[in-house]
């Protein structure tokens, strides 16, 4: 059994993918588990990226179950999980403690792994349902490595995956994070405790800089206005905690893919 990951909303779940063969009946390779046309059509991903990396196709017919059947799956990045599936099945290749792993990406005729979206909830459920490691697109390596205690292996190519799944050596990953984790408190030399009053006043500057809206400070000289405006960027202000941040990040990306729609 080999575990991938599936999202809904904002919050992912794990899925379960199995693959077994049946002698003497056609061959072609059958999905169950209540997957929309993205996932129908893995099957014909598989079959061209196997034979391009010149894994054997089989001749019987091949089931692939997601589960839980009761579950809808939408999208294309289950196909990693399902082809090492099959090749594990079909003795392919040996892979132990698979049941360890993760597996994220959609395949390309051509046996590359391409980037997928949701990756983040993905990622973080897997780290909740004790995965150890989620292996995932490379383009999305970064992104799923802000995700803290769990490894996270970026891969280029279905061939890679096999090689590390197997114990071999790929290619070092290039460049830093580029996602900056914080704890605690930033403290500076001014705070807004310095200021007398202006409680209604405070409250909305906090609301623009969260939400980052413009504001206009209107008023009589030495009411305050320039007080409070040097404390916006070095007043003290609460960092996120690592769940407060992933959620936030987790809702941008979710918007940005409305937005796009």
């Amino acid at each position: 059994m080999v575990k991938s990951m599936s999202v809904q909303g904002i919050e992912g779940f794990e899925i379960e993918v199995e693959a077994t063969t049946i002698r003497g009946q056609q061959q072609m390779i059958s999905i169950i588990g209540l997957g929309d046309q993205a996932v129908k059509e893995a099957g014909e991903r598989i079959q061209a990226a196997l034979e391009f990396c010149g894994y054997e196709i089989p001749k019987e017919k091949v089931i692939i179950s997601l589960a839980p059947g009761n579950r809808r799956k939408k999208g294309s990045h289950y196909d990693l999980a399902m082809t090492i599936a099959l090749l594990q099945q079909t003795e392919q290749i040996c892979v132990k403690k698979i049941e360890s792993y993760a597996m994220i990406g959609e395949l390309s005729l051509n046996g590359r792994i391409r980037p997928c979206n949701g990756i983040l909830p993905m990622v973080t459920e897997a780290k909740n349902c004790g995965i150890k490691s989620v292996i995932a697109p490379y383009e999305n390596w970064k992104e799923a490595e802000s995700v803290t205690d769990i490894e996270v292996i970026g891969i280029r190519t279905l061939r890679e995956a096999v090689q590390f799944l197997e114990g071999k050596k790929i290619p070092l990953k290039e460049g830093n994070m580029e996602y900056v984790q914080h704890d605690g408190t930033v403290q500076w030399g001014v705070d807004f405790s310095d200021v007398k009053g202006q409680s209604e006043l405070i409250d909305a500057i906090v609301l623009g800089a969260a939400g980052g809206h413009n504001v206009l400070m209107i008023g009589e000289p030495g009411c305050g206005k320039t007080m409070i405006a040097e404390r916006i960027l070095s007043g003290k202000f609460y960092a996120c905690s690592c769940h407060e941040s992933m959620s936030v990040r987790v809702l941008s990306r979710k918007q940005m893919q409305m937005y796009r729609l």
